[in-house]
């Protein structure tokens, strides 16, 4: 079913198990601006988390297009594909063979891409004038980008991340004001209570991905630790005159 696009329509779909005799049969049901449809029924599908799901994922891509010259990052419906080399003319017509293999494989298999979510980019040191040729993917020009989100990691041609730590830290706060209630100076919570929180709600935003942006710039390092720092002592209600070092040595932090 196909939704109309737009700031009013929201869609959810919802599941469940109906026993028909002795078959048990998936149905699903969309809900936009408060209207239900009516029940469909999944014609193939996995239950969520079940073992077979990668089993069959793997043996649905065993035939994926390969190239030696091209490295495939798949991950469900997250994909993408790498090249290096010192010359950008070939890096781009390694990639449009790839992206051309890739699209065929997806027409015999009935695989639907979404083009506008598919994004090219290149990374290189200094600066270049030249305009970069575009690659087309499915009958649509792929634009270059100076930056990209892949898995919730956002990734400038520089690579210097500076985007994704300011990325991080608004939603940090933005995390921190939800629950602050819970955290906060006046919390009836005990101190142990409020470090698991801490551990287990705040600390992962801010720790997500850090072995590939930890590369970034110690001035974008030392503004994620200071977060920390603000939220240790919002958290234990700590007197300026007090070490932040001490804070973590306490809290074993």
């Amino acid at each position: 079913m196909m939704l109309p696009a737009g700031k009013n329509v929201t869609s959810r779909f919802t599941a469940g198990l109906l026993k028909e005799g002795r078959k048990i049969i998936r149905k699903f049901q969309v809900k936009s601006n408060q209207v239900l449809s009516t029940f469909g029924n999944i014609q193939a599908e996995t239950p969520k988390g079940s073992s077979l799901s990668s089993t069959l994922y793997n043996i649905f891509n065993s035939d994926f297009p390969r190239n030696d010259k091209v490295l495939n990052c798949l991950f469900a419906d997250d994909s993408a594909i790498l090249t290096q080399g010192r010359n950008i003319r070939f890096i781009i017509k390694t990639l449009q063979s790839q992206l051309d293999s890739i699209e065929y494989w997806c027409t015999k298999w009935r695989v639907a891409i979404n083009t506008d979510k598919t994004k090219a980019i290149l990374f290189r040191k200094g600066h270049s004038s030249k305009v970069l040729k575009t690659l087309s993917f499915m009958d649509e020009d792929l634009t270059w980008e100076n930056q990209v989100k892949y898995f919730g990691l956002i990734v400038h041609i520089k690579l210097s991340f500076r985007k994704h730590a300011k990325y991080n830290s608004d939603k940090f706060w933005n995390k921190v004001h939800m629950i602050i209630p819970l955290i906060g100076r006046h919390s009836p919570l005990s101190l142990n209570n409020k470090v698991i929180l801490f551990k287990q709600i705040l600390r992962p935003i801010l720790t997500y991905s850090a072995p590939i942006w930890c590369t970034t710039a110690k001035t974008h390092r030392r503004k994620i630790q200071t977060l920390r720092n603000k939220i240790l002592r919002i958290i234990t209600n700590t007197p300026w005159f007090v070490r932040n070092d001490v804070i973590h040595k306490d809290l074993k932090i």
